[in-house]
């Protein structure tokens, strides 16, 4: 399909019944549009899910917690009174 497409813009109107360059023109404009929306689809995807950790807000609560834990704002006993209630 693309090599027609190619095909039809450096066609003069002999045999495309005369659309010629400005048919090829407008289709290639198309196929570089969809190509962009394709490409900007798979990066916002991959932007949107790349933030998430398995979806679970206790995962992330988990992960907040042990931080508090690794820094020192809590103590193992705190650390466990409050994984208890997660």
């Amino acid at each position: 399909m693309l090599g027609l497409l190619i095909a039809q813009m450096f066609d003069h109107g002999d045999h495309m019944d005369g659309w010629g360059w400005g048919w090829g023109v407008l289709m290639m404009i198309l196929i570089v549009a969809v190509i962009g929306l394709i490409v900007w689809g798979i990066l916002w995807e991959a932007r949107r899910a790349g933030g998430k950790t398995d979806g679970h807000p206790h995962d992330r609560a988990r992960e907040i917690l042990a931080e508090r834990l690794a820094r020192g704002e809590i103590t193992p006993d705190e650390y466990q009174e409050v994984e208890r209630h997660l």
